[in-house]
């Protein structure tokens, strides 16, 4: 990893050290299938036991949060942990929510997948670095009444950080370049990138849509989360996604046993 990475992150966190609150723009909701089969939405172990929880009550993009202040999480190792445990315990390893509204255990949230380039510079600047392309990071959650453009903004930084020690491309644009950083999405998919993936080709780019801003008051950093699709270099944490697969194995000893 390059030799300035430490001070592109400590540019990193004081470029992003502050999230406001924004006028909102009107977003339309994005559709999601109400139901598809665990096989074909699980990003790793089967889904945990769900537990009972309210129906319910929309959410997603355009959702209004209610008027608390709220802090923008974190860009560091610790809340990386913490918001990627978040995402497993709301989604439990779904990508859309199993079932439909009137289900007694159904549990609405939305995903998208994220992604993170160094924008495009001056082109009529011939000392500006161009940027990068899009590199696909991970997936974001918003639970039930979030609106997933307050998921982005609060988790932004955390983003950004996690990308620049996943990708050396990112990294490599240095400190001059942090404040050129942008958050980019997708509709979910079981699309996960590793060490050796790319940016983007021209026309995947094209699909690539940028966050709206809008008001955070309100939102709990507990009902958003953020996965990264593989673990940076020098990171391992699972814990939960190890324990929703030891789940799964001793359910499926216990078939085994009974047979």
């Amino acid at each position: 990893m390059p030799h300035f990475l430490p001070l592109l992150l400590l540019a990193l966190s004081v470029a992003l050290n502050d999230v406001t609150a924004f006028t909102v723009p009107q977003m339309h909701h994005v559709h999601q299938p109400k139901c598809l089969s665990s096989s074909s939405t699980t990003l790793q172990a089967k889904k945990q036991k769900k537990k009972p929880s309210p129906k319910s009550s929309g959410g997603g993009f355009g959702s209004k949060p209610a008027a608390v202040t709220s802090a923008a999480v974190s860009a560091d190792k610790h809340a990386l942990e913490t918001q990627w445990d978040t995402f497993a315990s709301i989604t439990d390893l779904e990508i859309i929510p199993l079932g439909t509204p009137d289900d007694e255990d159904y549990k609405h949230y939305i995903v998208s997948d994220v992604f993170v380039r160094v924008g495009p510079g001056d082109a009529d600047d011939e000392n500006d670095k161009p940027g990068t392309g899009w590199y696909r990071t991970g997936k974001v959650v918003a639970a039930d009444g979030i609106d997933m453009n307050a998921a982005f903004a609060l988790q932004k930084g955390l983003i950004f950080w996690t990308a620049v020690h996943m990708f050396p491309q990112i990294a490599a644009k240095g400190t001059k370049l942090a404040n050129r950083l942008e958050l980019g999405f997708l509709p979910p998919t079981l699309n996960m990138a590793d060490e050796t993936d790319t940016a983007l080709d021209e026309e995947e780019a094209e699909s690539v849509q940028m966050p709206q801003r809008v008001p955070v008051q309100g939102v709990s950093i507990k009902d958003i989360g953020f996965r990264p699709d593989y673990n940076p270099p020098g990171f391992t944490y699972k814990r939960r996604e190890k324990a929703a697969m030891k789940k799964k194995r001793s359910a499926m000893d216990e078939i085994v046993d009974a047979s």
